[in-house]
């Protein structure tokens, strides 16, 4: 099975282990979808959800499927929200994602 949870602080002097869950990480990307006006996250199916977390290696690659509304400038929309996932995680967890892809599946008439 694939790792679920991201170590945020090492073992040491009789501490505990700091991790975060995807889920956390899911949660904040769709909170900065909502953020941005003009994105919308798709409808998550039983198969598929708007939004992917994988973990590989202790490093964070976020994926985000969303529709654009019809008219708006589809490059700055994504760019828009690109950096509004980076910097949420970054303050929310301080931990910089490795990669934040936005996927344009379709338009909102």
């Amino acid at each position: 099975m694939a790792q679920e949870y991201i170590q945020i602080k090492e073992k040491d002097e009789g501490t505990g282990l700091i991790a975060l869950s995807k889920g956390v990480f899911e949660t904040i990307a769709q909170i900065s979808i909502d953020d941005v006006d003009q994105a919308y996250a798709i409808e998550p199916t039983t198969l598929k959800k708007p939004i992917q977390c994988k973990i590989a290696n202790n490093r964070l690659n976020v994926m985000a499927e969303i529709k654009v509304k019809y008219g708006a400038n589809v490059n700055a929309v994504c760019e828009t929200l690109q950096d509004r996932i980076y910097q949420n995680i970054l303050q929310m967890t301080s931990l910089k994602c490795n990669l934040v892809d936005v996927k344009v599946v379709g338009f909102l008439f």
